[in-house]
């Protein structure tokens, strides 16, 4: 029987910017009924070498290979579908695509059946169908790891350390519920192997919703109880950026394998920490090991499966963990040092999903060894070397997780739609923290906008892996102008405001960043630059600083018609004062659209449009 198959939209795009001539591997998520949806792929980095292999453990849990891509010539596509046939676990009949170079154009799908290839039809899922119809799960543990400082003691006692773990002697705990999973089953909140995740899901909400709606209840004394209401657990458990719920999982440990949790209701739940204790050795080293799993799920899925999946999980971070310290001990064989391995997990646009790394501690991203892996992974899956996928600093931020001093993330999403008929949106790309008057017990109001609008841009370039350095204060701001002779010394400490010229020398100074400053006489002009603004967010996709007058503004986006002229921007205020309540940020105006009438006719306008450094 023919698989189903799906292609997911944001795959196909990824498929069309490749432009010689290659062969790769194809992963995908198999559910429901015999149903496959492709999800990634990875493409060779010398002729004939395909290096699935080294590839696959970044993936999620259940996104595993399912076939190959060939882009141009494919004499040789039958061969290789022979040479990956054993490590194709999840359907009997692996895909080919074959792609034409740079366009999807004459795109064809086929499936290898009885040593010969099938053309099947496909369907394209966008987007929005992915985030319904699709969750990922994110577990945490803490482990204990004995070894000797040498490959084949690594690779034996991560092998011995999985095997553990696969035994059955590990329970799961879904965090906010008393939903408990063993390897027997699921029990709590009325879920059984039968059940869905989807039925998981949605016992998760209403668990945080009642938990919320009581502490408000406390809080305020109310009499009249507000009816309950589902929340999304992308924007609880989520990554910023990442519109997909996700089930966020903490990992007990049972004392023995037929033990069940049952007498864990109502009970304060244990820390996820897991210690795998063996007999010391002398000449052997304790590491600490911090696990950060992921898995795709389909939420259709029944519960019954969920128990291998997590465990699944678990083993491609410690897979990945094996593969960071075996490389580095291969090249320092000299003087073999054991450094401890973290996980990050990032999530490219791009991508749709997804995609982990293991780092050495110790080991800077500027070093050449790390270098060099990331660009591997920039080659492997055909990611432009001029932008920062994977450094330490791209990695995804969960929103349970966020520092509750910092501003609220990405404030424009959720807002109605702007009303420009037919007109096109060209948005920042990415995550930035809205900063306004009086944050950080600042009290700038009158005078600040500009340093706001500027730490914004900054927080762009930090969230997007171009630095590490924190978005700098007021007075640092200052400093710096001092520093190179742009500003006298009484200015630091003062409440004098600075413009986009200023802006672009901070970013310069602080972050090596480049602008491009466009003047306007009038403010009855900004709109005639719809076209340069809607270029700059396809290209660049940074915050631009707007200056007039004694105001300035952040603009994150344009809505424009290019057949009317008509455009509306879309306007981070810096000069709202009030408390970090999207509601009202929204509501009133300060994160909003506005018209070309917004701008003051009788004031001259700059505007500072940072640059991307070209890095990776």
């Amino acid at each position: 029987m023919l698989p189903k198959l799906k292609i997911s939209v944001l795959l196909l795009k990824r498929l069309e910017r490749i432009k010689q001539q290659c062969s790769g591997c194809l992963f995908g998520v198999l559910y429901g009924e015999g149903t496959l949806l492709l999800m990634g792929f990875n493409v060779e980095s010398t002729i004939g070498h395909l290096n699935y292999k080294q590839i696959q453990f970044k993936f999620p849990a259940e996104l595993d290979l399912c076939g190959l891509v060939k882009f141009g010539d494919c004499t040789d596509a039958e061969a290789h579908l022979s040479e990956i046939l054993k490590d194709v676990d999840i359907t009997d009949n692996p895909i080919l695509l074959q792609c034409e170079l740079g366009t999807l154009v004459g795109l064809r799908a086929s499936v290898f059946m009885h040593s010969k290839l099938e053309e099947v039809p496909y369907e394209v899922m966008e987007a929005e169908q992915l985030y319904h119809d699709f969750c990922f799960t994110r577990l945490k543990c803490s482990l204990e790891f004995h070894t000797h400082q040498n490959v084949e003691a690594v690779r034996k006692q991560m092998h011995a350390l999985r095997k553990v773990l696969s035994g059955g002697s590990l329970a799961f705990c879904l965090e906010s519920t008393k939903i408990y999973l063993t390897s027997s089953g699921a029990q709590g909140k009325g879920i059984t192997n039968e059940s869905l995740i989807s039925d998981v899901l949605n016992a998760v909400s209403k668990a945080i919703s009642s938990a919320d709606e009581k502490l408000e209840y406390m809080e305020k004394g109310s009499k009249k109880k507000v009816q309950s209401t589902s929340v999304s657990l992308a924007s609880v458990f989520g990554a910023l950026g990442c519109a997909y719920d996700i089930l966020s999982i903490n990992v007990l440990r049972c004392k023995t394998l037929d033990r069940t949790v049952a007498d864990s209701a109502g009970k304060e739940v244990p820390p996820p920490a897991v210690s795998m204790s063996v007999k010391r050795e002398e000449g052997k080293v304790c590491m600490p090991l911090e696990v950060e799993a992921m898995a795709m799920l389909c939420k259709n899925t029944k519960v019954s499966r969920l128990y291998d999946i997590l465990i699944e999980s678990i083993c491609r971070s410690l897979r990945l963990f094996e593969q960071s310290m075996v490389e580095h001990l291969e090249t320092s064989a000299d003087a073999p040092q054991l450094l401890r391995p973290t996980g990050y997990h990032f999530f490219p646009q791009e991508f749709g999903h997804f995609l982990s790394c293991s780092y050495l501690d110790g080991v800077s991203d500027d070093e050449s060894s790390v270098q060099d892996k990331r660009k591997k992974l920039h080659r492997h899956f055909g990611l432009t070397v001029i932008r920062p996928y994977f450094r330490r600093a791209n990695r995804c931020l969960f929103r349970n997780e966020l520092d509750t001093n910092i501003p609220l993330v990405n404030t424009h999403v959720g807002l109605r739609p702007s009303g420009i008929t037919d007109g096109k949106q060209y948005l920042l790309q990415g995550n930035y923290y809205y900063y306004h008057y009086l944050q950080q017990q600042m009290q700038d109001k009158g005078w600040g906008c500009a340093y706001r609008s500027l730490q914004t841009i900054c927080s762009w370039f930090m969230l997007q892996g171009y630095t590490e350095k924190p978005v700098p204060t007021h007075r640092e701001i200052q400093q710096y102008l001092v520093r190179i002779g742009d500003k006298q010394p009484n200015f630091v400490g003062s409440s004098q405001w600075i413009g986009s010229t200023e802006v672009s020398m901070c970013l310069q100074g602080f972050l090596n960043v480049d602008s491009r400053i466009q003047h306007v006489t009038s403010g009855a002009d900004v709109a005639t630059l719809a076209s340069d603004l809607a270029m700059h967010f396809q290209t660049q996709g940074t915050p631009i600083m707007i200056g007039g007058g004694v105001l300035a503004h952040t603009i994150i986006g344009i809505d424009y018609c290019s057949q009317t002229g008509k455009v509306k921007f879309l306007i981070l205020d810096p000069h709202y004062t009030g408390g970090d309540d999207l509601h009202t940020i929204q509501a009133k105006g300060w994160c909003g659209w506005k018209g070309g009438d917004f701008w003051d006719k009788k004031s001259y306008y700059n505007l500072c449009m940072p640059q991307r450094p070209i890095m990776f």
